[in-house]
């Protein structure tokens, strides 16, 4: 594959609906029948043939941001990250373009948007080279993340679970005592009206341990805590009191030491695959966000021989050489 281009996702467009200055998307994999919703702000005076020069220039928190908020909506379910793919779009369009009609923007804008919403999901696919096509992740095994299987195998869908799973969210930001205006914009992009706002749940006490007891046993529980800790990656740095509280959380769940190291390397590695979006965006490596992408995994505590892994996964699932 040479590039990710509109004509070769076009095949897997189930229903593309502009929304204001957004491209709300539906993508259906023709093999699996599986479906993945995801949304971009469009862009004025961005088409397709500019798509790898905004992806380098973007930045790298927005990208892994903009990365967990999408592959987490499209599976935890039941309105939870309801605003998730909103937030998202909203960051990447201007207040010019989030005021236009539907009319103010070409098709090579639009198709770009619908390019962007796909590679914000994208880990949830995989390039069939033999095919020339792309399919789900899940039909090419090897290719599929560990972070992506997790959510695919256990989703938080009980209404308890995903309540509890903001608190945690919202408690691990809060640990070192400064929760930022940026933290809760980001956080906020995760929470519903069933769950409250970010204020609300910066207001309450922290989870105890029968609140963590009483969620749904065996894997969603891992599902949980990855997510948890994803979100708390995505600053690049942890304070001491925020992986304390992480740990805390893995102990009330009831998840032994080996199996949440497990699930934070899952994080981990998703968080740097996502990165290399950036990396590959022209379908050829561009070495200053490589470099970036690989100071992220440096950063977040990810092994080279793991990063290294996870890059090879990413050209295998790209069909890249």
């Amino acid at each position: 594959m040479a590039n990710m281009t509109y004509e070769e996702i076009q095949p897997l467009i189930h229903g593309a609906v502009q929304e204001g200055g957004a491209m709300r998307c539906t993508f259906k994999c023709p093999v699996t029948g599986t479906t993945v919703e995801s949304q971009a702000g469009i862009q004025r005076g961005t088409g397709l043939a500019d798509l790898a020069k905004q992806s380098v220039k973007r930045s790298l928190v927005w990208s892994i941001r903009s990365a967990i908020l999408s592959a987490v909506s499209s599976v935890v379910g039941g309105g939870f990250v309801g605003r998730a793919a909103r937030s998202v779009a909203s960051q990447a369009t201007t207040s010019a373009t989030q005021q236009a009609t539907s009319h103010s923007f070409s098709e090579d804008e639009k198709h770009a948007a619908v390019v962007n919403a796909f590679r914000s999901v994208s880990a949830q696919f995989a390039w069939d080279e033999k095919n020339k096509r792309w399919v789900s992740a899940a039909s090419v095994a090897e290719t599929l993340t560990d972070f992506g299987r997790q959510l695919t195998e256990a989703p938080v869908t009980l209404k308890y679970d995903r309540g509890v799973l903001a608190r945690m969210l919202v408690e691990t930001a809060r640990a070192d005592g400064t929760v930022t205006d940026e933290e809760q914009e980001f956080l906020a992009g995760f929470l519903s009206p069933e769950v409250g706002t970010v204020e609300d749940l910066l207001g309450r006490e922290d989870l105890s341990a029968a609140e963590l007891a009483e969620t749904t046993s065996g894997s969603v529980r891992a599902t949980m805590l990855m997510i948890a800790w994803g979100v708390a990656l995505t600053d690049e740095e942890l304070a001491a009191a925020e992986v304390q509280r992480l740990e805390d959380h893995a102990a009330g769940l009831g998840i032994s030491e080996a199996r949440a190291a497990e699930l934070k390397r899952y994080a981990q590695c998703f968080l740097v695959d996502q990165a290399l979006e950036r990396a590959f965006a022209g379908g050829q490596r561009d070495e200053g966000a490589f470099g970036e992408a690989m100071g992220l995994a440096e950063k977040i505590g990810l092994a080279r021989e793991d990063a290294e892994r996870v890059e090879i996964r990413y050209r295998k699932r790209h069909g890249l050489v």
